[in-house]
Order: C-alpha cells, then sequence, then structure tokens
C-alpha cells in the first residue's frame, strides 16, 4: 500500500520553506568549504583558523542578545531583509578580491557578521515552524527539514572541493551569494499568520530598551529551574571538544588526504551523513529512555572518533560519520521537545538562550585548536575530542537525573509556570 505524504507536507508555507532550506544547503554546502580554505589560502597558517572559528563561535555566544530582536520587526520581513543582507554582504567579497584586493582580517569578519545575521534568522524558523505545520506535526516536519538540509550538505560539501579546484574560492563563494538571494526571494512568498508577539509602541529609545531587556529577561526566567543546568555544564564541555577538532580538520583532512584538498570536503560532508542518519532514525527511536540514548550514543561517537585519528582516509572517514549520528538524535530531539513545550512567543528565546550557552567555551576552544595545531598536530585534537564525547557520556551515566530520564515524550524540559512578557 503506497505511504500518503502527510497533510502539513503539502501546505505552502511549508513547501516555500522547505524550498529556502533546499536553496540554502546548495550554498551553504559550498560555502563551508570555500570560507575555511579561503582564509587558509590567504594566511597559510592553522592559527588564522582558529581565529575564523573563534569569530563564528563568538557570534554564537552573541545571539541570546540577538535574538530578542526579532520580535520587534514581522518573521517574515526578518528572514527575508536579513538573507538579503547576508547576501550583499558576500558579494562583497569577489568585488573587493578583483578590485582593491582582498585581506584575511577582512574575510575573518564577513564569517563573524555573516555568523550573526544567522543567530537572527534561526531562532525565526523554528518559531514560525509550528504555526505553520502544527505542533501535533513538529517532530515529523523538522526531520522532513533536516532531511533536506544535511542531504543538501552531503553532496554540495561533498563536491565543494571539486568544484573549488576548477574555479576557485571567490567563484565558490559568489553562488553562495546568489544562492542567498534566492532564498531571501523565496521567504518574501510567505503568507502564514503572523503570532501575536508584546510590543512596545513607544516610539522612544527608552521605552524600546526597556521592553527588549523584559524579553531577554522572560527567557532566563523561562530557562530557570529547568532541567537546562544540570545539563549545560556538560554540553558547554563538549562543545569546546568539537570546535578544537573542527578548527584543526581542514588541516587534519590534508594530513589524512596527503595534500589533497577534496579531503577536506568529504570529512564535512561525512559528517552530514551521520547526522542526516541521525535525523532520520530518530522518530523511530524516540521512544528509548533519552537518557540511556545519549549515554551509549555518545560514548559510540568517542570510540569511532578515535579510530577517525588513528586509521587512513577511508576508514576514518567511514567512522567519523558513524559518530556523528548522535549528533542528530541529540539536536532533533531537543529541539524538537522545546518546540512542543514552549509557547510560540518564548520558542526563539528559549531556543537562543540553550544555544547561546551551549557556544560559551566554543571561542575559547577556537583558540585552544588554532595553538595546538600551529604547534603540535591536527591529529591531536581529534583524539582529544573522542576522549571528551566519552567523558560526556560518562558525565550523564554519573547523574541520576540524567541518565533516569525517560522517552522524550515524557521529559518535561521547562517548568509548568510560564514566565511573563
Amino acid at each position: 500500500m503506497k505511504k500518503k505524504l502527510k497533510p502539513f507536507m503539502k501546505e505552502r508555507n511549508f513547501l516555500i520553506l522547505m524550498s529556502g532550506v533546499f536553496i540554502n544547503g546548495i550554498g551553504n554546502g559550498i560555502y563551508s568549504v570555500a570560507g575555511m580554505l579561503l582564509v587558509l589560502n590567504l594566511s597559510g597558517s592553522v592559527l588564522y583558523s582558529g581565529f575564523a572559528f573563534f569569530a563564528i563561535s563568538l557570534a554564537g555566544t552573541l545571539s541570546f542578545l540577538i535574538a530578542p530582536l526579532a520580535n520587534y520587526a514581522k518573521y517574515k520581513n526578518g528572514l527575508v531583509y536579513s538573507n538579503l543582507i547576508k547576501s550583499i554582504i558576500l558579494f562583497t567579497i569577489p568585488l573587493l578580491h578583483y578590485t582593491v584586493g582582498l585581506g584575511v582580517w577582512y574575510v575573518i569578519s564577513l564569517l563573524f557578521i555573516t555568523a550573526l545575521f544567522t543567530q537572527y534568522t534561526y531562532p525565526i524558523e523554528s518559531t514560525i515552524l509550528p504555526v505553520i505545520v502544527g505542533e501535533e506535526n513538529v517532530i515529523e516536519a523538522n526531520s522532513y527539514l533536516q532531511t533536506v538540509r544535511e542531504a543538501m550538505d552531503i553532496v554540495f560539501i561533498a563536491a565543494a572541493g571539486i568544484i573549488i579546484t576548477l574555479i576557485g574560492t571567490i567563484p565558490a563563494l559568489t553562488i553562495t551569494a546568489v544562492c542567498i538571494l534566492l532564498v531571501a526571494i523565496s521567504y518574501a512568498c510567505f503568507n502564514f499568520d503572523q503570532p501575536d508577539v508584546n510590543k512596545d509602541k513607544s516610539e522612544s529609545v527608552k521605552g524600546a530598551s526597556h521592553v527588549y531587556f523584559l524579553d531577554l529577561k522572560a527567557g532566563f526566567r523561562y530557562i530557570k529551574g529547568s532541567l537546562i543546568p544540570k545539563m549545560i555544564f556538560s554540553i558547554i564541555f563538549i562543545n569546546v571538544a568539537m570546535v578544537i577538532m573542527t578548527t584543526n580538520l581542514p588541516a587534519f583532512s590534508l594530513i589524512k588526504g596527503n595534500g589533497v584538498e577534496a579531503a577536506y570536503g568529504f570529512y564535512l560532508a561525512s559528517i552530514s551523513v551521520g547526522v542526516m542518519i541521525g535525523t532520520m532514525i530518530t522518530p523511530r527511536i524516540k521512544q528509548i529512555d533519552f537518557g540511556k540514548l545519549i549515554i551509549i550514543a555518545f560514548f559510540g561517537t568517542g570510540v569511532m572518533w578515535m579510530g577517525t585519528a588513528m586509521l587512513p582516509l577511508i576508514p576514518s572517514i567511514i567512522l567519523f560519520s558513524i559518530g556523528a549520528i548522535s549528533i542528530g538524535i541529540l539536536n532533533l530531539l531537543v529541539f524538537s521537545s522545546i518546540q512542543k513545550q514552549v509557547e510560540t512567543a518564548f520558542i526563539g528565546r528559549v531556543v537562543t538562550l540553550l544555544t547561546s550557552a551551549a557556544a560559551m567555551g566554543m571561542p575559547l576552544g577556537a583558540l585552544i585548536g588554532g595553538f595546538l595545531g600551529e604547534a603540535f598536530t591536527p591529529v591531536l585534537a581529534v583524539i582529544i575530542c573522542s576522549v571528551s564525547m566519552m567523558i560526556f557520556s560518562m558525565y550523564w551515566l554519573s547523574s541520576a537525573v540524567l541518565r533516569k530520564l525517560p522517552d522524550i515524550e515524557n521529559v518535561n524540559l521547562f517548568n509548568k509556570q510560564k514566565a511573563e512578557a
């Protein structure tokens, strides 16, 4: 019997969102490889890769200050104009390259600014999804969106090294700029109902600032008394380790691939394959106790990534992909849970506060990774990350509260008392 499509999959706004994710996947897949290779080519140093990741992760840390700004504009306008500005920013790279010349610090600055706009748009996309598909379809809709996103990443990240070899990093980044411009045009076609959001009608700067900080405070109050404080230390710890590894991944890939740049694209594609597999299987394993699932999955990740550091290119890439499955599972379960349990007006702020707190140690990890790669070997960074995954698993095992968490449908991440705006 042929399986029917879910009704929300035929809905106009969901199809527009899917189109935006599809086009973004093309641009981001190329951008993720070309951006870091451009920094490495301009500087010739792993240390500058560390500075680049520092800039990107710093933007993530600041996202809790940026997300409340989404409440001062219609969500549709926020998505359209922010993507339009990102596109214009990226178009300046080929413009300067072919005129006055391009500097490494300018590229790093643009990576930071572009990441700031991403921190603004991500909570908006998280907020509008339940509005578009309904709360009962959030997990399934997230799974479809993540599958498309990761599938596009796999194809274009893997192909990015070849594309860059054929046309160069600058034309490749121009392709990304065009893709983001098309996303802005696509999102201009949204026609969903704007959720009611409390706004200050005062025209004074003082009045607007007062409401802004009230919104920010409300997000903190929402998290207070939840399970997040019990998780946050381990998440910060693991993110530091991940960034130490990611900072060194371009140089690590060159070592494993005997100097072939395309190897970097293959490693990035392999981690996307793992995350996509994790996203696809999550709806089928969501009934498993959340605590036990995370403990087993992340210990397995540590073992797999130890093999990534030690083995030759092909088995190294395969184990790198298998180890990333746990990341896809964790991301989908946690964020789907937030989208289902938190009222619409607070989703953006809660998601942003969670990601900002999780990103707190990432700038430090980027600098540590840069210095480790320059002073020792990029292989050491991968070993450190694999051991950290095992420590992460042991921390959850040693915590009775985290170890005994039930399946995600029955986990109450936030208290029932809602914060006031």
